[in-house]
């Protein structure tokens, strides 16, 4: 089986796109081609033939420099470093909506080199197209230009909510980009033969919206029994992996002050925050004290699961704000997986309408606050009773072993992407 993988961001094993995709794929008796628009070089032990277009490249024949893309082929895993340099992340504090707009209009009249492209698409000939479904205009429209060349079923991925309304937004050209791109998704779902989305609640609503084939895929673990924790250290450890965007700083930050009041007479927990993102004057002092919370560089996969190994709690967490509760309403975060899979209890911090913490409460397998004001309460009562990390620490194991086994998860990917190609 020949599996083209069309994806934006680079296929790393360390950054959560590309983990992703390493999840899913590890195992499975397939040849790998991957399209990918990111300026990183890929980091991961699948896929080896790649044609990369950039948004460089796509600024350049702008500048009458030339199309972008080009084909790269690896015969190792590349070995480079962990970096959060990417074109145009410079900005997007600022800019938001607007620099998705300008990266759009960019790739609207840039131009890359569909030929070669799609002469590399052809010379892989592949069976299966698996394409994220992305809310970006240009995405899909590699896909359809894939699509017509390959013939071949495409399979989708959907985690965000790209479509509906439900957005809490005042900035004109946010609505202006969101109305071409409600159009731009309806289309292109007319391309799947199958869409696999994390949630319950974003299948039903593809179902209504595009009357799609979906079915639920979730990230796989390996829930080793050796990592059950029988002990809790002192002073209890929470970790937390990830972006601070979306204002997810703000809640690490309401914690972290939660902590600092409990730790007043001595230290009894202590957080510590991986991320790659850039810290704020304003963020290092909610987040960055040294003592009861600690930010540290991002750090690979194997060396965060031995992070988690030896703490007691992970966590997921988003943002409060009305703006950002609409956003990731519908998302389930695939950190969420890594927490189970973790050896710790599970913490989500989050408004309860968001699909991963309705998850988590949904199964009783995570220790929930939807309520920032209820923190120190909650700390307090896991410092005085440490045998409740315990307790749902066994509960993740058991909803990881429930529902995100591996080798279920793989094999599930086989049989359908087997019946796709007999159809």
């Amino acid at each position: 089986m020949k599996i083209l993988v069309i994806s934006k961001e680079a296929w790393r094993d360390e950054q959560n796109g590309g983990n992703v995709l390493s999840n899913l794929f590890a195992g499975l008796n397939a040849e790998f081609a991957q399209i990918y628009c990111n300026e990183r070089e890929p980091n991961n032990k699948i896929c080896r033939r790649y044609f990369q277009i950039t948004d460089r490249g796509m600024v350049n024949s702008l500048l009458g420099r030339g199309k972008a893309g080009r084909v790269v082929e690896y015969e190792h895993v590349p070995n480079t470093q962990i970096t959060s340099n990417e074109s145009f992340s410079g900005g997007r504090k600022w800019l938001g909506s607007y620099l998705t707009l300008f990266r759009e209009l960019v790739w609207w009249f840039g131009s890359w080199n569909k030929d070669e492209m799609l002469k590399f698409v052809k010379e892989f000939n592949p069976d299966i197209v698996f394409a994220p479904c992305y809310g970006s205009h240009y995405m899909h429209k590699i896909l359809r230009q894939v699509h017509g060349v390959a013939k071949v079923p495409v399979v989708s991925y959907i985690s965000d909510d790209h479509y509906t309304c439900r957005q809490f937004r005042f900035t004109p050209s946010f609505w202006i980009n969101h109305m071409f791109l409600r159009k731009h998704t309806y289309d292109i779902f007319k391309h799947y033969s199958l869409v696999y989305t994390m949630t319950d609640e974003q299948k039903a609503q593809c179902e209504k919206d595009f009357g799609a084939r979906m079915k639920i895929l979730r990230k796989a673990g390996s829930f080793n029994p050796k990592y059950e924790k029988t002990h809790v250290n002192h002073p209890i450890r929470l970790v937390y992996a990830g972006g601070l965007y979306l204002n997810r700083w703000k809640t690490l930050g309401k914690l972290a002050e939660a902590i600092r009041k409990i730790n007043m007479d001595g230290v009894k927990l202590q957080l510590d925050i991986y991320s790659n993102n850039p810290l704020t004057k304003k963020m290092q002092r909610a987040i960055n004290d040294g003592i009861s919370s600690t930010v540290h560089s991002v750090v690979s996969m194997e060396k965060l699961m031995e992070i988690y190994h030896n703490s007691d709690i992970a966590l997921h967490v988003e943002g409060f704000d009305i703006k950002n509760v609409y956003t990731v309403r519908m998302s389930f975060s695939t950190k969420i997986v890594d927490c189970l899979d973790s050896g710790c209890a599970v913490m989500a911090i989050c408004d309860q309408q968001q699909a991963g913490f309705a998850y988590l409460k949904r199964n009783d397998s995570g220790i929930c606050v939807s309520d920032c004001s209820k923190l120190e309460e909650t700390l307090k009562r896991l410092v005085d009773d440490p045998e409740i990390i315990i307790h749902y620490q066994h509960k993740a194991f058991e909803l990881g072993r429930r529902n995100h086994r591996a080798d279920e998860t793989r094999q599930m990917i086989l049989n359908d992407f087997n019946e796709l190609m007999e159809i």
